[in-house]
C-alpha cells in the first residue's frame, strides 16, 4: 500500500471522529438501494426529503440484495457517497444497512443478481440448497464478505446496521422442514471435526431430530459460524471507521443469535453497540398489532443477558411492500412512541418503496404527518435521558400485559422500577366488560397498595399511561397513549414528585401544539388536567419549574 492511500486513510478516520462523537439519533429512517439505484431514483427520493427536514436524525442507505460482482458494489457505494453527502446538508447523520450477508431466502430475492456468487449455498438437514443464500463456512464467500465490507467501510458511516438474514432459519426453501444451521459437506465436516464425530448429513439429521443436546450443539456451531461473520464485517468497519457504531437488527425471538452477534460486535468495536429488535406487523389491519410489536421490543430489552453491550436499542417500525394500504401514517407514529415510552432510546422507520407509489402521495400520505410529529417524538426522547419509568409488574407476557396496561394503571413492559406486583388475577381484569367506575376502584387500590405512585388517572380512559421520574425521584414527564378511535378527555391525573418549584406542565401531542396546563396543588399531591387527547394518538406531560401562585383556603 502507497504513502498516499495510507494518508487517505487517516483523513477519512480523523473527519469521521470529528463528525460522529456525538451520535445520539432519536429518529432514524431507513432506504432500500433502489433509492440510490440510480441518480434520477436518488434525485425523487431527495426532492421528497428536502420538503421534510425535520424528520429524522439518521437515515440509513442499504447497500442491495442479491451477490454481485464487488465491481457493482464500489459503483454503488460511490452513488451512496453522494446521496450521504446530500442528506448531511439536511443535518442527518448518513448510517448504513448491510442488507446480505447470508441471504434472505430465495423467494424474497430471486431476480436479483448473483453473478459475484461462487460458493456453496446454505443446504438444509435435508438436502435442499438455496442458492440465493450461502453457506456462511465457505472461505470464498467470506473472504466476498470481507471485501464488499472493506468498499462500504470506507464511507465512514454514523452507524453500520447487519440485517437480519445472519441467521440460522428462515433460509427458504433450504429450511423447509428442515432443522436450524447450514448442513453442507463443509459444515457437517466441521462440525465432525470440532466434536470428533462422523456424522453424514443424513445419520447427523436423524440423530439430532431424536437428541434434544445434540440438536442443541449443532445450533451453537451454526450460531458459531454466522457470528464469525460479524466478525469479519465488524473488523473492516472499525479498521476504516472506528466512529461508525456497529449495530445489528434482528428478530427480538432469535435471544441466543442475537446474544452472540451483539457480543461479537462489542469485542470488535471496543464499546456498546446499536440494536433493533423486531419483525413483522407490517401492516395496520389490525392497529393493536403494531403497539404489540413495539412492546415485545421493549420486553426484549428487559430481558437481555447482557445489556451493557447495547449503548442505543431501537424499535422497527416497517411495513411491506410500503404501499399506500400497508400503514397509515398515524400507526406509524404511534408505534414509535410506544417503543419509546416504554423504554427503547429511538424508532427506526421504513416505510418507502421506491416505485411503488408517487412521491406526492408517499410525501403526503407519510412522511409529511411523520415529521410533524417528530418534534413531540424527539422532545420525549430528550426529556426521559436520565429518568426511569415507574410501574407494576407481573410475570406475564406483553401481550397480557398490554391487555392489562389499557386500563391506564402503570405497567411496566420494558425496564423500570416496579411501586409493586400485578397478582394472576389482577392481570385478568376485563377493561371491556368492566365499568369505568370499576377501573377507577382498581387504579385507587393499587396506588394504595403501592403507597402512592407518581401517576394516577381519574378519568374514564381506555390507553397507556406510564411516569418517569429522576435520579432524585422527581417527576419528570408522564406519557399516554389514546388507544380508542374516537378523542378521549377531558383526563384528570393525580400526581406526586412534582417539585415544589414547579406551577405549571407543558401537554405536548403529536402532530399538535404544546399546551401550557395549570397545576393544582394539596400537599404532596397536584392535579393537573388534560382537556382531550386525539384518537389513536399519545402525548405526554413535561413538567416545568415556576413560581408556585399563592395557595388558596
Amino acid at each position: 500500500m502507497n504513502a498516499f492511500v495510507n494518508i487517505a486513510i487517516v483523513v477519512a478516520v480523523v473527519s469521521c471522529v470529528q463528525c460522529y462523537a456525538g451520535w445520539n439519533p432519536a429518529l432514524q429512517f431507513r432506504l432500500e438501494s433502489d433509492h440510490t439505484s440510480s441518480d434520477e431514483a436518488w434525485a425523487r427520493t431527495f426532492a421528497m426529503l428536502r420538503d421534510v427536514p425535520g424528520l429524522c436524525d439518521e437515515i440509513w442507505f442499504g447497500t442491495g440484495f442479491g451477490m454481485p460482482k464487488l465491481e457493482a458494489h464500489r459503483a454503488n457505494a460511490e452513488r451512496i457517497r453522494r446521496a450521504m453527502d446530500d442528506v448531511r446538508g439536511l443535518g442527518w447523520k448518513p448510517g448504513l444497512q448491510i442488507q446480505a450477508t447470508i441471504g434472505h431466502g430465495g423467494p424474497f430475492t430471486e431476480g436479483k443478481d448473483y453473478s459475484g456468487r461462487n460458493w456453496t449455498g446454505w443446504t438444509g438437514s435435508t438436502g435442499v440448497e438455496d442458492k440465493c443464500c450461502n453457506c456462511p463456512r465457505d472461505p470464498r464467500f467470506l473472504e466476498y464478505i470481507r471485501q464488499m465490507s472493506r468498499i462500504y467501510a470506507a464511507l465512514c458511516p454514523s452507524s453500520l446496521w447487519i440485517d437480519d438474514d445472519l441467521r440460522i432459519d428462515n433460509h427458504d426453501p433450504a429450511t423447509r422442514g428442515s432443522l436450524d444451521g447450514c448442513w453442507c459437506d463443509r459444515c457437517v465436516a466441521d462440525f465432525n471435526a470440532e466434536t470428533g464425530g462422523k456424522w453424514t448429513r443424513k445419520t447427523l439429521d436423524a440423530a439430532a431430530r431424536k437428541d434434544a443436546r445434540l440438536r442443541i450443539a449443532y445450533e451453537e456451531f451454526a450460531i458459531r459460524s454466522i457470528a464469525a461473520i460479524a466478525r469479519i464485517i465488524g473488523e473492516e468497519f472499525h479498521a476504516a471507521s472506528p466512529e461508525t457504531v456497529l449495530a445489528l437488527q434482528h428478530n427480538a425471538r432469535a435471544r441466543r443469535t442475537v446474544e452472540a452477534i451483539i457480543g461479537v460486535l462489542y469485542e470488535v468495536g471496543g464499546r456498546p453497540v446499536g440494536y433493533r429488535p423486531g419483525a413483522g406487523a407490517y401492516y395496520d389491519v389490525n392497529p393493536n398489532d403494531q403497539i404489540v410489536k413495539s412492546l415485545s421490543s421493549a420486553q426484549c430489552k428487559r430481558d437481555f443477558a447482557h445489556p451493557e453491550q447495547v449503548g442505543l436499542w431501537t424499535c422497527e417500525i416497517a411495513c411491506f411492500p410500503r404501499t399506500y394500504g400497508t400503514k397509515s401514517a398515524q400507526t406509524i407514529i404511534m408505534e414509535g412512541f410506544t417503543g419509546l415510552v416504554h423504554g427503547m432510546d429511538a424508532a427506526s422507520a421504513l416505510v418507502l418503496n421506491y416505485g411503488k407509489e408517487s412521491e406526492d402521495l408517499y410525501l403526503r400520505a407519510r412522511l409529511s404527518p411523520m415529521a410533524a410529529a417528530a418534534p413531540v417524538l424527539r422532545a420525549y426522547a430528550k426529556s426521559c435521558e436520565g429518568t426511569t419509568a415507574v410501574g407494576f409488574t407481573a410475570d406475564s407476557g406483553y401481550e397480557r400485559l398490554y391487555r392489562f396496561a389499557q386500563t391506564g394503571v402503570p405497567t411496566l413492559i420494558g425496564v423500570g422500577k416496579s411501586c409493586g406486583r400485578i397478582s394472576a388475577k389482577e392481570i385478568g381484569f376485563d377493561r371491556c366488560r368492566t365499568a369505568s367506575g370499576e377501573v377507577q376502584k382498581l387504579r385507587d387500590a393499587l396506588d394504595a397498595r403501592a403507597g402512592g405512585t407518581p401517576a394516577v388517572l381519574e378519568s374514564p380512559f381506555v390507553g397507556m399511561m406510564l411516569p418517569r421520574v429522576a435520579a432524585d425521584g422527581a417527576l419528570r414527564n408522564v406519557a399516554l397513549m389514546n388507544l380508542r378511535l374516537d378523542e378521549q378527555g377531558p383526563l384528570r391525573l393525580r400526581l406526586r414528585g412534582v417539585p415544589s418549584g414547579v406551577n405549571q406542565v407543558v401537554w405536548r401531542e403529536m402532530r399538535g401544539e404544546p399546551k401550557t396546563l395549570a397545576v393544582s396543588r394539596d400537599g404532596d399531591v397536584c392535579r393537573v388536567e388534560i382537556p382531550s387527547l386525539g384518537a389513536w394518538n399519545g402525548g405526554y406531560l413535561e413538567i416545568q419549574a415556576g413560581a408556585l401562585p399563592p395557595r388558596s383556603h
